[in-house]
């Protein structure tokens, strides 16, 4: 096990989901005391949290009217500044924007630098921007540094108002020798996506380009490996579109089992876009890791996936809602076996010289060295 780093506290507003592995990953390499927001006051009028069911993930919403002055008793004001200063904690990181409204007046109050990592929606749902539209204001005004995993993410911060010189572009990282070289001129016509069955990942339209490939290729297969609110409304469109022997939903699988399903196929598609909710992407771990396994990937031009796919170099790139455009490109890259064998090589190098875990980790590592009290 991994020795504690006790200057750096990660604050989490829940314990990570399955589908956020970028959660577990820093609190791994960082090797930092982990803290939840129930362990901490929280200032602000409205929180959001994410929390897993038994196979579902789902957003739920809690309002704490609580203010900061009347959670922080003599008692537990003493107790947490002992916490703080036995654990010598120097910088707190928190995980979201709503996690560092909810900790700001606590570092105020502690005269703590703090560091906030955006992650997707709380960057860009409408929802949450108006909750947090001061809230985000006054956050900016204090904390020492703000992580963004898209150069996109980075220009929607400045426009919510983020001092420019405060942002940072850090995306996540995958490990790439973790990951086996999917052979592209081998594989059968398999083609893989995984991710949450959520609005922003349009789950249906990957389906709906899939139903125009098989008119081509009727040997084609589609896994589907994730869970969430479209998961059943996907399964009766594909009973529907009667392609039920050709599209496999395989739930919720670890990660192991995923790199496992990389190896064995030949293309990776998401049809990621911005729904009514304003949700959008960051940097999507699972078009990283298809990378890093050697496999072209075919998506959308949406946040971060223009930086993690280089559009005919790694894969390629449709306009949000290109059903037709998408269902064009996987059938070039399976009837192309050369082609998309040689851009899964260009997207592995891509993915291990800009996405490596250990660059993503250095970085974010600097960035909290840089800011801790008492240098």
């Amino acid at each position: 096990m991994a020795k504690v780093q006790s200057n750096i506290c990660v604050v989490l507003p829940y314990p990570p989901t399955y589908s956020e592995t970028f959660l577990t990953t820093h609190v791994e390499k960082l090797s930092a005391i982990v803290r939840y927001l129930k362990h901490f006051p929280v200032d602000t009028d409205a929180a959001y949290f994410t929390r897993a069911s038994s196979d579902r993930t789902e957003m739920l919403k809690g309002r704490a009217k609580t203010s900061l002055h009347r959670v922080l008793n003599p008692g537990k004001t003493i107790y947490l500044r002992n916490f703080l200063r036995r654990q010598k904690v120097r910088i707190l990181l928190a995980e979201y924007g709503g996690t560092g409204v909810a900790t700001l007046g606590m570092c105020k109050q502690f005269g703590i630098p703090l560091v906030v990592h955006f992650h997707g929606a709380d960057a860009y749902s409408k929802e949450n921007l108006a909750n947090y539209h001061e809230s985000y204001k006054n956050m900016f005004a204090y904390c020492s540094a703000i992580i963004a995993v898209s150069k996109h993410m980075v220009e929607q911060l400045v426009r919510l108002g983020a001092p420019k010189e405060k942002v940072f572009y850090n995306p996540c990282g995958v490990e790439v020798s973790k990951f086996k070289r999917a052979s592209c001129l081998k594989s059968p016509a398999q083609i893989l996506t995984v991710g949450r069955f959520v609005e922003k990942k349009a789950p249906y339209l990957t389906i709906l380009a899939f139903k125009k490939l098989l008119e081509r290729v009727p040997e084609a297969r589609l896994v589907m490996v994730g869970d969430g609110p479209l998961y059943e409304v996907c399964r009766q469109l594909i009973k529907s579109l009667h392609i039920e022997q050709a599209v496999e939903l395989k739930g919720i699988l670890n990660h192991v089992e995923v790199a496992s399903l990389m190896e064995q196929s030949g293309v990776f598609v998401q049809h990621s876009l911005v729904p009514e909710s304003g949700d959008s992407e960051g940097t999507p771990v699972s078009i990283l890791e298809a990378g890093a396994s050697g496999m072209p990937v075919v998506a959308t031009k949406h946040g971060g996936i223009v930086d993690a796919v280089l559009h005919g170099k790694t894969g390629f790139l449709v306009d949000e809602g290109d059903v037709d455009g998408m269902a064009e490109y996987l059938y070039l890259l399976l009837s192309d076996r050369e082609l998309a064998n040689h851009l899964g090589h260009q997207a592995r190098n891509h993915i291990s010289q800009n996405f490596n875990i250990e660059t993503s980790i250095d970085n974010l590592r600097g960035v909290l060295e840089r800011y801790s009290r008492n240098r």
